[in-house]
């Protein structure tokens, strides 16, 4: 196969190299065709770049006859003004170097007597394998500019002396797969930014930009609604390295009477597209979008700083689009509303019965700065196979609007969702409105659900909610994360049930830290009293150290395991019983009464080696192998109890 292949790399290759302009082979990369290995490439290149090696190769006749069939077509191109420039100046010398491998010349002669017969056949049968026979290769992927200051209209687009001005421009173009649309730095463009066509696996449509100097500014202020940046029902797209804005102004959060319109920064919408893969969205900076709290159009968890939707406006949620690979990350979001990042896909099935054949797959949002949001930080609803890390979101749940159905706010979460993995994030500052306030969330019909490794202080409503009752989800796992001043509202706990318990929970190993005078409740029932609890749940392995006033309200029934937990500081009555409870000092290392900032700067809840905690822990079956902090957990020794593992300290 390498031969068949041979040809058509190495003209790409060529192609490449004339696009580049400086002579300098390009990296060797996977045929466009995705029918090549590296390995393959890399040799297929060498042996066009020495006769000799090209001999031994046996596929001198291969890679002559694509060198004139695909420059050939990309004259034709060029005539018909789809390339230009030093590609064709290329097409020509290499049209004239493949007829001379094939023993043909503009006259009679043929170079070194060789015949041309023989080779002919050889090309011919290369042809036929490679396609190209009676089909000209696709159309090279274009670079297109975009200066405000200096650009026309009317020019190329296709580089930065020809580039184009105006949003209207690119609007107007429809892309194809590998194009790039480059904005010049540090200028601003008003309005909406919506560019069509789509990418290719592996070949995406990028926007981003070119120049040294401040992210591109794209202000949606003007618009009457809608995403500064817009997708519609387009795949394959990187958005990466955009300041957005979309401020109308004027109040927009709404009211019953009047509501808002939703507005986002970045949006990207399915809505009738199917099942739509390869959304990128990174390195934006996306801040001040006035999105509506209750709004004439969709959902209002689904308008702020940046939206990936399907089938918002479906009935009883029973749509067909969905997405398959999205990625949302490093991007800053801050002073926006409703939401920070919100992936939802509304279209899982009659209402809350989900059909996982529904849901959209692959969802990832990591490494993202939050900050002075309305409402929810971050949201993933309507997805299975997602992975919510590296995230910080502070300062969430600003404002709520009496009457609205979602008042209330939390950090992190998902629902409608199935195996989401929600880790080493940090959630502070997240305010209760009416309910909730929780630095992280699993609700409702969110099943495997595994929340680790993350850092939560400082949120009025506490550090994890779980709901349960008629809609809940099941297999939840909260494990080795720490949360320090959670609930200081008092009206919420660290850990709160509401409606009842996701069946199958386990809480193990977390460490509790709640400082003198606060009157943060450690276990709360939001909505039911707690009492003969059905589902099964535990809570293992746990270190409270409690200096507040608060207390404990715990489900309670045959279904609940709750042992092997040191509890320390303060003893209220609702402490719940533990038949191998610890209340001795934990031994901190250096805990802080005031929660520092920064998931890495918390070793001061550690606990010495010489802490009741080590090693008296009771052994849980597939633990995660390792701690808050790295460090290995055994399969087969008692662990510490808390998120610090100090075995063999």
């Amino acid at each position: 196969m390498l031969r068949q292949h041979c040809a058509r790399a190495a003209v790409r290759q060529f192609f490449k190299e004339s696009r580049r302009g400086d002579g300098v082979p390009c990296p060797p990369v996977v045929d466009p065709l995705g029918r090549m290995k590296p390995a393959h490439f890399c040799a297929c290149l060498a042996a066009t770049r020495r006769g000799d090696a090209c001999r031994r190769a046996g596929c001198v006749g291969f890679i002559a006859c694509g060198i004139v069939m695909e420059t050939r077509a990309a004259q034709d191109r060029f005539r018909h003004g789809l390339i230009e420039g030093p590609a064709v100046e290329l097409a020509a010398t290499m049209t004239a170097r493949g007829d001379n491998m094939l023993g043909k010349s503009n006259g009679t002669h043929r170079p070194h007597g060789r015949a041309r017969k023989p080779t002919l056949r050889r090309c011919g049968a290369a042809l036929a394998a490679v396609g190209l026979a009676s089909v000209a290769g696709p159309a090279a992927a274009a670079s297109y500019y975009v200066d405000a200051v200096a650009g026309s209209d009317s020019a190329a687009g296709t580089s930065a002396a020809t580039a184009w001005k105006t949003l209207a421009k690119v609007n107007a173009k429809t892309f194809a797969a590998g194009d790039r649309i480059l904005f010049h730095t540090g200028q601003r463009w008003a309005g909406q930014l919506h560019p069509l066509g789509s990418g290719a696996s592996g070949n995406p449509i990028t926007l981003t930009s070119y120049g040294s100097g401040a992210l591109p500014i794209i202000d949606g202020s003007s618009l009457a609604s809608g995403g500064a940046i817009y997708l519609h029902n387009q795949k394959y797209w990187t958005i990466d390295g955009f300041e957005v804005t979309s401020h109308s102004a004027v109040n927009n959060v709404g009211t019953t009477a009047a509501p808002g319109v939703n507005r986002s920064g970045i949006f990207v919408d399915n809505s009738g597209g199917g099942t739509l893969s390869g959304i990128t969205i990174r390195n934006n900076h996306v801040h001040d979008v006035n999105g509506c709290f209750i709004c004439s159009g969709a959902d209002a968890h689904n308008n702020g700083g940046i939206a990936v939707t399907a089938d918002l406006m479906s009935p009883l949620s029973l749509g067909s689009d969905s997405y398959n690979g999205v990625v949302i990350e490093n991007n800053v979001v801050s002073r926006v509303g409703r939401t920070g990042i919100v992936f939802d896909d509304y279209s899982t099935g009659l209402l809350y019965f989900l059909n996982l054949a529904a849901l959209s797959k692959n969802v990832t949002v990591h490494g993202n700065t939050l900050d002075t949001i309305d409402s929810d930080g971050i949201v993933v609803s309507g997805s299975q196979n997602n992975l919510i890390d590296h995230n910080i979101v502070g300062h969430a749940g600003l404002v709520t609007v009496a009457g609205s159905t979602e008042p209330s706010s939390a950090g992190i979460w998902t629902t409608r969702s199935k195996n989401t993995i929600i880790e080493y994030n940090e959630a502070y500052g997240v305010l209760t409105q009416t309910t909730d306030g929780q630095g992280f969330d699993s609700d409702l019909v969110a099943s495997n659900v595994t929340v680790q490794y993350n850092y939560s202080h400082d949120n009025q409503g506490g550090f994890m909610l779980m709901e349960g009752g008629p809609l809940a989800g099941s297999g939840l796992v909260v494990r080795y994360n720490l949360s320090v001043n959670d609930g200081w509202g008092g009206a919420k706990g660290v850990f709160t049930f509401a409606e009842g318990v996701p069946q199958n929970t386990s809480i193990y190993n977390n460490t509790v830290y709640v400082a003198a005078g606060l009157t943060s409740n450690l276990t709360y029932c939001d909505g039911w009293n707690g009492i003969y609890n059905r589902q099964t749940w535990n809570f293992r392995n746990n270190l409270v150290a409690n200096f507040g006033s608060g207390g404990y309200n715990s489900p309670s029934g045959p279904t609940t395991t709750i042992d092997h937990n040191l509890f320390y500081g303060n003893h209220p009555a609702s402490e719940p019983a533990d038949a191998y409870k610890l209340t001795g000092d934990p031994q901190f290392i250096a805990a802080s009464a005031a929660a520092p900032y920064g998931i890495g700067l918390v070793s001061g809840y550690q606990v010495y080696g010489s802490s009741p905690a080590v090693s008296s822990g009771v052994l849980v079956s597939g633990n995660g192998g390792q701690d808050y902090f790295g460090r290995p957990v055994s399969a087969t020794a008692a662990p510490t109890r808390g998120f610090y593992e100090g075995v063999n300290d």
